[in-house]
């Protein structure tokens, strides 16, 4: 009697590969790709080791900044290098974890980038001349040439260095790697309120703080987030953030989100209600603002004006939506707004 052989049943060519198991989903996305959580992570982990290393070498060269005034070279410095700290540790992850290019932090040089961080500068600008000009003619405050103001106009440059690091280090947190990966990973709206939540708690020790100032704050990190989303790049965020803490502080003697400048040119006497003129907290503090920002977000969501230039939609557009590489096959999925229409992906 014949030995009995297993029976091989034969596949069919076509046939769809196994569902994969349920420890693999949980690391791994319907494009074999790393779930945004676990990216995050390693991002948050990478950023702790470059920032230490970053941290220990600028010691070797420049001693602690922690006891300089807040405009002063060495602490711009300090906040620069923070800054490269976070380009850095996204850069290491884009490139060797992610495998997607460093312009994915949103940094890129391709075409009109200086326009977008220019265009931002003169909205912020003209934004906090806007409310300062209403509050003004209301009478709710008064305004005055500041007796130093020589002595602003000479310290000018610190002043917009200052703010502008420190604008590049809050986008990049609040509006790099960790805002792209959650809305890969979800929803849009849902990363772009985790990231708004936290970008307003971190202002809850500033001095004179009030609700009013902690709302629009969250609501300006929203506005912030569609921006980046309708742009993929985070210049105009950074020019629109620098020039409104740098104007309405330096140049129309506001407090900067209830921190008091020592140079200004003019000065800003509240003599109204707190709630419209922001008190202590500055502009942020006001009804105005809020205002002015649920009507730049509404603009933008109804009529999303904004758009990513050629060049960047060229590099987003082998990447489907879910974030990975480009899969060999990968299932058609309908794209996010701003993002480039894309049915099927390319392999690399």
């Amino acid at each position: 009697m014949d030995d009995l052989q297993p029976l091989e049943l034969e596949q069919p060519e076509n046939a769809p590969p196994p569902p994969p198991s349920t420890v693999v989903r949980v690391f791994r996305n319907r494009f074999d790709q790393w779930r945004a959580g676990w990216r995050i992570l390693v991002y948050l982990v990478v950023l702790f080791v470059v920032g230490m290393v970053v941290r220990a070498g600028v010691r070797l060269v420049v001693p602690d900044p922690s006891g300089s005034p807040m405009v002063s070279w060495a602490a711009s410095f300090s906040m620069a290098v923070f800054d490269l700290g976070l380009i850095l540790a996204a850069v290491v992850v884009l490139r060797w974890f992610d495998r997607r290019p460093a312009s994915f932090v949103g940094l890129g040089f391709e075409r009109r980038w200086f326009a977008e961080l220019a265009g931002g500068v003169a909205v912020g600008i003209v934004a906090t001349g806007g409310l300062t000009l209403v509050l003004v003619l209301s009478g709710m405050v008064s305004l005055e040439l500041s007796p130093q103001a020589g002595e602003a106009f000479r310290v000018m440059p610190r002043y917009l260095l200052l703010f502008t690091v420190a604008a590049a280090a809050e986008e990049l947190i609040f509006r790099g790697y960790v805002l792209q990966a959650l809305a890969e990973g979800s929803r849009r709206w849902v990363a772009a309120v985790l990231t708004s939540l936290p970008f307003a708690v971190v202002h809850l020790d500033n001095p004179d703080v009030t609700v009013v100032g902690i709302t629009n704050i969250f609501l300006v990190g929203i506005v912030f987030s569609v921006i980046y989303f309708q742009t993929l790049r985070l210049w105009l965020p950074i020019g629109f953030h620098l020039s409104w803490n740098w104007a309405h502080g330096w140049l129309w003697g506001f407090d900067v989100s209830g921190i008091e400048l020592d140079h200004q040119v003019f000065i800003a006497t509240p003599r109204g209600p707190e709630v419209m003129t922001g008190g202590g907290f500055g502009l942020e503090g006001s009804h105005l603002t809020t205002a002015l920002v649920v009507i730049a977000a509404v603009w933008l969501l109804a009529r999303p004006v904004l758009r990513p230039t050629a060049e960047v939609s060229a590099l987003w557009a082998p990447y489907p939506r879910g974030f990975g590489l480009p899969p060999v096959a990968a299932p058609s999925s309908p794209e996010p707004d701003g993002v480039p229409d894309t049915k099927t992906a390319q392999s690399q």
